[in-house]
């Protein structure tokens, strides 16, 4: 009887086997990038759609208007220097513009005779919709009361109604911007501005926003009223309507209570109706009421632009939720900083911001935009001369 050879395959040793978990680990990590490159490129088109699709509202807007909707905060010049307003209204531009992307059922919820957030809560089903088209995918956010995501906003660190009735609003990622007050010269801590010595800016300098200056303040393209293509003599193909200010933070303390009105606290306590229209007939006080900015439908939704996009200054937020926050600004060292995503250009691409022009094309600012061309991107009719590759 023949012996039966007994047969060997070979197997992998313990070596063999690291080796190929180290190959196999090199690649992922070769991978991954390209994978998260990919992603963020996706995200970042899709950021660019939406702003194309409020262009197109815009432009709607325009057409069955005949002029641009107000974007809710302005400039009131009559102040030296120029100071902020919340007129027009008390709604932001994104708010006015749903009919003509689609917003119809929200916005036919909606009472514009009083503020998005009227104290008996009869806006919160129009303005609590979660729009998608308004939100970046690429946004992400951190509220101090601990959602993250793109539902409404934390009630519990909203105004006394949202925490009445335990509701919030919807998120915003854009917002118009209404004005910049860049010095034109691109100088540093300026406290007046030549040619007009009698304008002389106190609170100056600004660490957060060296380039500005209050008295070199000028208008965006969606300003105080109705503003007609004929008045964008700087071309709407060279003038910013739209801009990035994506996940904005809860925590940030804006200067403004929701008792400013035109440049003074002209509302009385306990009445978040336009002046004239009436008291509200809820909880709080609007004298300890500030507002909260990532809100579509809020007027400061809307911000002025001065600095360069993604500016990092630190710190990035208060620490502390809305109800416990002291009077800012003369507490809190982020109070109307301008820095970062609070009312800001800021973005979550890397390298820059997408911007919405006059024109309906949207553009990819960077990070590095010579300050002086931003200024000029902003303002509506500066006379400035703007190439499109200096941005």
């Amino acid at each position: 009887m023949r012996s039966r050879e007994r047969s060997t395959r070979p197997a992998f040793t313990l070596i063999e086997l690291l080796v190929v978990i180290a190959i196999i680990a090199v690649l992922i990590a070769l991978l991954l990038p390209a994978v998260q490159s990919a992603r963020e490129a996706a995200r970042r088109a899709q950021c660019t759609n939406n702003l194309k699709q409020i262009g197109l509202g815009l432009y709607n807007y325009e057409s069955g208007n005949t002029c641009f909707p107000p974007s809710g905060e302005s400039t009131n010049f009559t102040f030296s220097p120029a100071k902020t307003q919340f007129v027009d209204g008390g709604w932001n531009a994104m708010a006015r513009i749903l009919p003509y992307m689609e917003g119809m059922t929200s916005f036919n919820a909606l009472n514009f005779t009083v503020d998005y957030n009227e104290a008996t809560g009869m806006n919160f089903t129009g303005a609590g919709t979660v729009f998608a088209v308004y939100l970046c995918p690429s946004s992400s956010r951190q509220p101090a009361g601990g959602n993250d995501g793109p539902d409404p906003d934390d009630w519990t660190t909203s105004s006394p109604n949202s925490i009445f009735y335990g509701r919030g609003y919807g998120y915003n990622d854009y917002g118009p911007t209404c004005y910049t007050d860049i010095d034109p010269n691109g100088w540093i801590n300026q406290t007046t501005t030549p040619g007009n010595p009698s304008c002389s800016d106190t609170k100056g300098p600004y660490p957060a926003t060296p380039y500005r200056t209050k008295c070199s303040r000028a208008n965006g393209l969606l300003k105080q009223g109705k503003t007609t293509v004929a008045e964008i003599t700087d071309g709407t193909s060279n003038t910013i309507a739209i801009g990035e200010d994506a996940g904005r933070d809860p925590r940030y303390l804006s200067p403004y209570t929701e008792a400013y009105y035109d440049g003074n606290i002209t509302r009385t306590p306990g009445n978040n109706t336009a002046p004239g229209l009436g008291p509200a007939v809820a909880p709080g006080s609007l004298a300890t009421v500030y507002r909260r900015y990532w809100r579509w439908a809020e007027p400061d939704a809307s911000y002025g632009v001065s600095g360069q996009p993604n500016n990092k200054y630190r710190p990035d937020n208060e620490g502390i939720d809305w109800p416990l926050a002291a009077t800012p600004p003369t507490s809190g060292a982020t109070a109307g900083n301008n820095a970062g995503n609070n009312d800001e250009l800021a973005s979550f691409h890397p390298g820059g911001v997408n911007c919405l022009f006059g024109d309906g094309s949207v553009h990819f600012l960077r990070d590095t935009v010579n300050i002086v061309t931003l200024r000029a991107l902003v303002t509506l009719n500066g006379g400035e001369v703007v190439s499109s590759d200096a941005y």
